[in-house]
């Protein structure tokens, strides 16, 4: 499962496709192997959310964040043995490098897998290759970014990291069992938040397949986009700087807002349901905590959610713009709506076991 997610769809359709888009734009051959590569790193680094895993790899990109850094008292030092972490982990494991020994003979074999005349075989050798490379690695990383923030950051640090998890909740369409232990949940509690992210996992599986489409097809948008106004420019800096502007502007199209409204509205029933299974699960106490730490965040933690909200286009729209209905899902919403007033009522009036 998820910890803070700026959403996760946000972070995925935004921060992954940026990634890819601010490097050379890649050739023909290039991108099917490249897209191919980046829709399983997607599913994995979902997968990892829902599962609990990639939690620390979060945790270690929002504090690369100095509004953040400084809100939890993280020191710059801190910060640089936590993300220091990941390299070291894949030069020191075997098996990775033997996957990397084994793309090496597959291109000594067969020859770049970027060439043109590359075999459908080959290249569909290169991309399996791949994708365990990148699956390795993604697992490394996970795996040494939690044992650097354990080994890094204070108790009461990684407590303050725990508390924002909730307060960013109107943020974040899931949630994580383990922002809970903040709540100081009984093992007993904690067994029943794993048994309810067991059972809706299928259907986060096709939420997840979607988002994964979603992406693809934004950052095949941006391809086709920059083939066409491109043309006569040679200098790589103003390629760099023209796949951005590509990419801003797609963000922002009638299209891409409509994607992402789809998205996180399909992605709304799920998440709710998931919200009031878990919140079933706290005692009174738990839910008041909660609910304080929802109404009542940080500064620092305001700032980031202005943030968001400022890149995503969610304070306001310009005119002409397309943007969902005054009913539609939105930021700002972190519990179901009824549900709060649900559960103060159960607070004021016990519910009596009746004798039969």
């Amino acid at each position: 499962m998820k910890t803070f997610q700026l959403s996760l769809s946000a972070m995925l359709l935004l921060g992954l496709t940026v990634a890819t888009v601010a490097q050379d734009v890649p050739t023909l051959r290039q991108r099917a192997m490249q897209l191919e590569g980046q829709r399983n790193a997607t599913k994995s680094m979902m997968n990892s959310f829902w599962n609990g895993d990639g939690s620390s790899v979060m945790i270690a990109i929002l504090l690369q964040q100095d509004i953040f850094r400084e809100g939890i008292g993280v020191s710059k030092e801190q910060v640089q043995k936590i993300t220091g972490a990941s390299s070291a982990s894949k030069q020191n494991d075997p098996y990775f490098k033997s996957l990397q020994d084994e793309m090496m003979e597959a291109i000594q074999e067969h020859g770049s897998p970027f060439d043109e005349n590359v075999s459908e075989e080959a290249q569909q050798k290169f991309t399996e290759i791949q994708s365990r490379i990148n699956a390795r690695g993604q697992e490394l990383m996970q795996k040494s970014m939690a044992n650097a923030i354990n080994e890094n950051l204070t108790s009461e640090q990684l407590k303050k990291v725990k508390e924002f998890q909730i307060s960013n909740m109107s943020e974040a369409l899931f949630l994580s069992p383990n922002m809970f232990e903040v709540l100081d949940i009984s093992a007993d509690q904690k067994k029943q938040l794993d048994e309810i992210t067991k059972e809706l996992e299928p259907v986060y599986e096709k939420y997840s397949d979607r988002m994964i489409d979603a992406q693809s097809k934004l950052l095949e948008m941006i391809w086709n986009e920059y083939d066409k106004r491109s043309v006569g420019i040679t200098d790589a800096e103003e390629q760099r700087r023209l796949t951005i502007m590509i990419e801003d502007e797609m963000r922002k199209s009638n299209p891409f807002q409509r994607a992402m409204h789809e998205l996180m509205e399909s992605g709304k029933e799920l998440g709710d349901k998931l919200k009031i299974k878990m919140f079933d699960v706290l005692t009174d106490e738990q839910w008041n905590r909660m609910v304080d730490l929802i109404d009542n965040p940080p500064d620092y933690a305001k700032k980031m959610i202005a943030q968001l909200r400022e890149k995503m286009g969610v304070n306001g729209s310009k005119p002409g713009e397309w943007a969902p209905g005054p009913n539609s899902w939105r930021p700002g919403d972190p519990i179901p709506e009824g549900y709060r007033q649900q559960r103060n009522e159960r607070g004021r009036f016990p519910r009596v076991e009746q004798s039969e």
